[in-house]
């Protein structure tokens, strides 16, 4: 029996390793926190914006059955972890596949640098070998198939201007608030306080919405690179009714802005230093001040640093694999997919596969939808394979 390794327990993982599974193959999930870590990340007030319905496949609805919440609810992100992904791993046949607490140090070829037959169909013949840590020390798999199901959640991108940190960022990095579950737990202490908000995308649209209810409502700087009057990209007749909401409230606080909010635009963050346990931060243009709290909220990257001794086809702009890359580039709405070919889902590296968020890198054009319609490629591809 072929052996398959699943990176991540998320949505999209859990997906992976069913159809694994039922293709035959000796599956095990890593998952470096808990099942789902990256959407209980997201805090108990930020919603999914398709319904469930779209967000599961049809063989995780069955596995689920009647524990499955209504198709048309709308799960926060630590709902869809607890009420549905949790149950989705404990049930047969996931049972005692998935291994939370271990993360993967390192991917690579037995016995192969990725510098070694890169290209050629030799090296498929040698297995992949991941060391990882486990809660009682590292430990060495072996795998014919290795789907990275890991997300890009948990590397924030710089707030600094271009993408490049600014001075003083890397060393303030625990003081920066970059996450909305990070958010919403210190609410409380930000009523009355200065706050920084950079960004300008529908994580920055909720944290408006989070600081618009303390009370007394904190002093809210809004940075943000567009030069717009509503700056979050509004999509003309939206059919997510909770997207179009949103990002409707942010933009029109953005218009007409309240007595809490200031709203600095074509603004970029140059330099962060600490000062009398406040944040004395540097906008260009010669603006900025002294703040509470800093909460960038700037978008995600892939982690590719545990996959160097691969021999992947990276995109240079979009840090996911090349080939989606140049297949989905042109998208600008998530509910408009183009239609993906199997050479597109290729990675450069015989059964190694990018599947869910983190194939699209730092595209922001994803949908659960659409990675489960690539997902079933992706697993006639690992299942066609050479044995």
């Amino acid at each position: 029996m072929s052996r398959a390794v699943v990176i991540g327990a998320g949505p999209m993982g859990l997906e992976a390793a069913l159809g694994l599974f039922e293709r035959g193959f000796e599956t095990t999930v890593l998952e470096r926190g808990r099942v789902g870590e990256s959407l209980r990340r997201w805090g108990p007030s930020t919603r999914f914006f398709s319904p469930l319905g779209m967000n599961l496949s049809p063989r995780a609805k069955k596995v689920l059955g009647k524990a499955l919440p209504p198709e048309d609810a709308l799960l926060t992100g630590p709902e869809m972890a607890e009420r549905v992904l949790e149950p989705l791993a404990a049930s047969p046949p996931l049972s005692g596949l998935v291994r939370t607490g271990t993360r993967v140090v390192a991917v690579g070829r037995a016995r192969l640098t990725r510098g070694e037959m890169a290209g050629h169909p030799l090296r498929a013949e040698r297995p992949f070998r991941l060391l990882v840590e486990t809660p009682s020390g590292e430990e060495v798999l072996e795998a014919e198939v290795v789907l990275d199901a890991s997300g890009v959640y948990g590397t924030p991108a710089a707030v600094g201007a271009g993408g490049v940190p600014a001075r003083g960022e890397r060393a303030l990095a625990g003081r920066l608030v970059r996450h909305l579950g990070a958010l919403e737990d210190g609410l409380e202490r930000l009523a009355g306080r200065d706050v920084l908000l950079v960004g300008h995308g529908h994580s920055v649209a909720n944290a408006l919405a989070l600081l618009a209810r303390v009370h007394p409502a904190p002093r809210v700087t809004w940075a943000t690179r567009s030069a717009n009057r509503r700056p979050c990209v509004e999509v003309a007749s939206d059919p997510l009714p909770e997207r179009q909401a949103v990002v409707a409230r942010a933009n029109d606080l953005a218009a007409e802005p309240p007595a809490f909010l200031k709203v600095e635009r074509r603004a970029s963050v140059e330099a962060v230093a600490a000062d009398n346990g406040c944040l004395e931060v540097t906008l260009s243009g010669g603006r900025g001040g002294r703040f509470d709290a800093l909460v960038g909220l700037t978008g995600y990257r892939p982690d590719l640093s545990f996959l160097s001794e691969l021999a992947l086809e990276i995109g240079p702009s979009s840090e996911g694999p090349a080939r989606l890359a140049r297949a989905v580039s042109h998208v600008t709405d998530c509910l408009t997919p183009p239609k993906v070919r199997e050479e597109d889902l290729l990675t450069g590296e015989p059964g190694f596969h990018f599947v869910g968020y983190k194939s699209y890198g730092r595209l922001t054009s994803f949908l659960l939808k659409t990675g489960q319609q690539q997902l079933e490629s992706v697993l006639e591809l690992v299942r066609r394979r050479p044995s």
